[in-house]
């Protein structure tokens, strides 16, 4: 089984769908979406599927064993339950892109983040974060540091992204990708600029997450 998981980092951008549906298509994996919202009524962006998810359905899900009893009377938890509902629902298929909604940090999301980290452990699932580069016009200079505390919230979870997808309006500079490999942990040859729109760069997370048994 091979599974990529995609996370917004910093905010949630729309290129974050593209780059799932884009490496899906490349790896000829099945596409998922996992919508943070709590809302399981029509008011939904999609129908529920094997593709859609809320976090709503999943707690509705949970919700429902408990109440039929099929936790036999057992404490019933986020961890494993909940989490174990998430994870059953990516692994449906033996390889799938994942897009989990919201952004690292949010509340809202922890469960599915939590459902990530035991499946890179136990799975090998490799993930993704993408994420902007704020660029100052005003000052003419480029930030890392929101990436860069991205990535520690992740890996203050327990998850070390395989690759960063980074979008910028300005190309960045040898030294600002160093700055970032150094304080991410994530290797220059695993950071990638306007992914979406550069095809190699497509090819080259396709490598990454699904063409290598290891990194």
């Amino acid at each position: 089984m091979k599974h990529t998981i995609i996370v917004n980092g910093v905010y949630s951008t729309p290129e974050v769908f593209e780059l799932g549906r884009a490496l899906s298509r490349k790896s000829k994996a099945y596409y998922k979406y996992l919508d943070t919202t709590l809302n399981v009524s029509h008011d939904l962006p999609y129908e529920v599927s094997d593709e859609y998810h809320s976090m709503g359905h999943i707690w509705q899900q949970l919700i429902s064993s408990e109440r039929r009893g099929d936790y036999l009377g057992g404490t019933v938890q986020m961890i494993p339950h909940l989490t174990g509902l998430i994870k059953q629902w990516i692994m449906e298929y033996n390889k799938t892109v994942t897009v989990i909604g919201g952004v690292v940090g949010d509340l809202e999301n922890q469960a599915a983040l939590e459902a990530t980290r035991d499946m890179m452990d136990k799975h090998g699932a490799h993930v993704i974060m993408m994420a902007p580069i704020i660029y100052l016009k005003s000052a003419g200079e480029i930030k890392t540091k929101p990436v860069q505390h991205s990535v520690r919230h992740l890996s203050g979870m327990g998850i070390r992204p395989t690759a960063l997808c980074l979008n910028s309006e300005k190309r960045l500079t040898k030294n600002e990708l160093k700055k970032i490999a150094l304080f991410t942990s994530v290797p220059e040859s695993s950071i990638f600029e306007n992914v979406v729109t550069d095809n190699k760069s497509i090819d080259k997370l396709y490598q990454l997450t699904f063409g290598k048994k290891n990194i």
